[in-house]
C-alpha cells in the first residue's frame, strides 16, 4: 500500500547532462515511477517546482548559470517553513567539502558519480518513504490540533454555559429568596391584620367608633389576602398555560366607565383627580376580546397608578388604530427608573425589592398585566420618567373593528322589588355571611344545603325570585342542580358562586344555565351590582352599607 503510494510521488531531475537525465529517468521508470519531469537548465528549477509541486529533486552541483548549492538556497526560501523537501544530490565532486556543503545547505543524501544505480533507487525510495511517514505524521499532528482546538472551543462554550447558567441559578436563587419573604410578608401581614382585629372585637369595652374603625381594619386586611392569593392563582395559571380565553364582542367605553366607577372613591379620596379620554367619534366602537381578562389588566394597573401616586391625577382611556385599540393608564406619581422598566414585568419583582421599600405588594401585578396582554394577542410597554409620572400603555387586536348592537346597553326593570332568594350552599359560614348580606336590602331568605334541596324548593315556591347557587355540593352539585330548575323555570336567574375561578368552570356554570358568575369570597358590593342586574331591588341598604 505504501509503495503504490510511493511510485506516484513527483520526481525532478536537474542535471545539465542529458545523458545522466537519460539513465535516471530510465532507472526511475524501471522501478515504476509514474510521475517523472526533468530540466537541463537550473534556472527553471524555481517555476518547475511552484506548477510540478515535486515530492524528491535529484539535483547535481556543477552547472551553468545557478549551480546546486544556490537552487538549494532558492528551495530554502520558497519552501516558507513547510517541510523540508528531500533533496539527493548527485555529483563527480568527490571531496568531503564539497559533501559536507551540500549537506549543511538542505541536501538530504549524497552520491558520486560515477553512481551504483541499485544504490541510486534505493536511496530514492528511502528519502520518498521517510518524507511519506514525516508526512503522515505531521497530517495526525494537524488532526490532533485540530481536534484540541475544537475540543478547547467545546470546553470555552460549556465554560460560558455553565457561567451562564450559574448566573441564572443564583438569580432563580434570589427570585425564590424574594418570593418566599414577598410571600410570607404578604400573607402573614394580613393575616395578623385579620387575627388580631378579630380577637379585639369581641372585647366588651368597646365603642362604636373604635368597632368601627376596627372593622374597617379588617376589611382592608382581608381584601389585601384576597387579592394576594388571586395574584399567586392567576400568575400559576399564566406560566401554566391553563388560562383560557372567552371572547365576545366589547364596548371599550363601557369597560372604562366601569374601571372607573370602581375605582372613583378610592382615587378621589387620596386628592387625586381621575380623568376619563373616551373617544367621542365613535361611541359605538366594539372590540372583540375577553372582558374579564380586560378588565383584570386595567385594574392591575389603576391599582399600581393609585399605590405610586400621593398627587396629582390619574389618567384612564383609549385611542383606535388601524388594527387595534391602545389603552392606557397614566399617572402623575413617582416614575420609574431606567434599569426599573427593564425588572417590573418580570414575575415576583418591583423595582425597589430592599426590606426598607416603601410599598407593599408581591411583584406580580404587573407581570400579570404581561402575560395577560400576550395571551390578549396584544403587547404592552411603558413610558416613564422619575418623578414625573409613569404612562402604561398596551394594545389589543382588532382588525375587524365592528359596531356594537343597540340591545347591548340595556336598562334592568326594578320597578317590582321582590325580595326571595335561596341560597343553595352546604357550608353554614358562607350561609350566614350571604344571609347577612341579604339582610341588609331587607330579602327573604330560603336556605338549600344541597342541590337536590335547592331543586324541590324552588319547585314549591314560586315567589322565589332569584337563586345564588354553590357548585360544589353533596348529593347534588349545583351544576346538575341548575340544569333541573332552568328545566322548569327557565327565567329565574341564577348566580353560580363558588371558589373554583378558572374560566373552565365559568364556561361549565354558564353552559349548565346559570346567568352570572361569581367567585369566592364574595364581595358585597360585586353581590348587590349581580342582582340589581337580574332585577333584585337593593335600594333598602343604607348609604354607610353600600360603600
Amino acid at each position: 500500500m505504501i509503495d503504490a503510494s510511493l511510485k506516484k510521488a513527483n520526481i525532478l531531475i536537474v542535471d545539465d547532462q542529458e545523458s545522466n537525465i537519460d539513465v535516471l529517468q530510465g532507472l526511475m521508470e524501471i522501478e515504476g515511477y509514474e510521475n517523472i519531469r526533468s530540466t537541463t537548465d537550473p534556472r527553471l528549477v524555481e517555476s518547475l517546482f511552484k506548477s510540478f509541486n515535486p515530492d524528491i529533486i535529484l539535483l547535481d552541483l556543477s552547472m551553468p548559470y545557478l549551480n546546486g548549492f544556490e537552487i538549494m538556497e532558492l528551495l530554502r526560501g520558497s519552501l516558507h517553513g513547510q517541510t523540508a523537501l528531500p533533496i539527493l544530490v548527485l555529483t563527480a565532486d568527490v571531496s568531503s567539502e564539497t559533501k559536507i556543503r551540500a549537506l549543511s545547505g538542505g541536501a538530504s543524501d549524497f552520491l558520486t558519480k560515477p553512481f551504483d544505480l541499485l544504490e541510486v533507487g534505493l536511496r530514492i525510495r528511502n528519502l520518498l518513504y521517510s518524507s511519506y511517514l514525516q508526512q503522515q505524521l505531521q497530517n495526525q499532528n494537524a488532526i490532533l490540533d485540530e481536534k484540541v482546538r475544537e475540543r478547547t472551543l467545546e470546553l470555552i462554550h460549556k465554560n460560558v454555559e455553565l457561567s451562564v447558567a450559574k448566573e441564572k441559578a443564583e438569580a432563580s436563587d434570589r427570585l425564590k429568596t424574594s418570593f418566599i419573604n414577598n410571600i410570607s410578608h404578604e400573607i402573614r401581614t394580613p393575616l395578623n391584620g385579620i387575627v388580631g382585629f378579630g380577637q379585639i372585637l369581641t372585647e366588651p369595652d368597646l365603642t362604636d367608633e373604635d368597632k368601627r374603625k376596627f372593622l374597617d381594619i379588617l376589611h382592608e386586611s382581608t381584601n389585601r389576602l384576597i387579592n394576594t392569593v388571586t395574584n399567586f392563582l392567576e400568575i400559576s395559571m399564566i406560566s401554566s398555560g391553563n388560562l383560557e380565553i372567552d371572547k365576545n364582542e366589547i364596548p371599550p367605553d363601557l369597560v372604562i366607565n366601569e374601571i372607573a366607577r370602581l375605582f372613583r372613591y378610592e382615587i378621589e379620596t387620596k386628592g387625586i383627580k381621575l380623568f376619563l379620554d373616551i373617544p367621542s367619534f365613535d361611541p359605538d366602537l366594539t372590540i372583540l376580546t375577553d372582558k374579564e381578562l380586560l378588565l383584570k389588566i386595567l385594574k392591575h394597573l389603576v391599582e399600581n397608578a393609585i399605590k405610586f401616586s400621593t398627587q396629582g391625577s390619574i389618567s384612564l382611556g383609549y385611542v383606535r388604530k388601524e388594527d387595534e385599540v391602545v389603552f392606557y393608564v397614566k399617572d402623575t406619581g413617582k416614575g420609574i427608573s431606567q434599569e426599573g422598566k427593564e425588572l417590573i414585568f418580570k414575575n415576583f419583582t418591583q423595582e425597589d425589592n430592599s426590606y426598607s421599600r416603601s410599598y407593599e405588594g408581591c411583584g406580580l401585578g404587573l407581570s400579570i398585566v404581561k402575560g395577560l396582554v400576550e395571551l390578549l394577542g396584544g403587547k404592552i410597554w411603558v413610558e416613564s420618567e422619575l418623578e414625573k409620572g409613569s404612562e402604561f400603555y398596551f394594545s389589543i387586536p382588532n382588525p375587524n373593528v365592528e359596531h356594537r348592537d343597540k340591545k347591548l346597553v340595556q336598562k334592568v326593570d326594578t320597578s317590582e322589588a321582590i325580595q326571595t332568594i335561596l341560597v343553595a350552599e352546604d357550608d353554614e359560614i358562607n350561609f350566614m355571611y350571604i344571609d347577612i348580606l341579604l339582610k341588609c336590602i331587607h330579602a327573604r331568605v330560603i336556605h338549600a344545603r344541597n342541590g337536590e334541596e335547592a331543586v324541590k324548593l324552588c319547585k314549591s315556591n314560586p315567589e322565589i325570585a332569584a337563586v345564588i347557587m354553590d357548585l360544589k355540593m353533596q348529593i347534588m352539585d349545583g351544576y346538575m342542580a341548575t340544569q333541573l330548575i332552568k328545566s322548569m323555570r327557565e327565567d329565574l336567574p341564577i348566580l353560580a358562586i363558588t371558589a373554583y375561578a378558572s374560566l373552565e368552570n365559568k364556561h361549565r356554570a354558564l353552559e349548565s344555565g346559570c346567568d352570572d358568575f361569581i367567585i369566592k369570597p364574595v364581595s358585597k358590593m360585586i353581590l348587590f351590582e349581580k342582582l340589581a342586574k337580574y332585577g333584585i331591588d337593593i335600594s333598602g341598604q343604607s348609604d354607610s352599607e353600600s360603600n
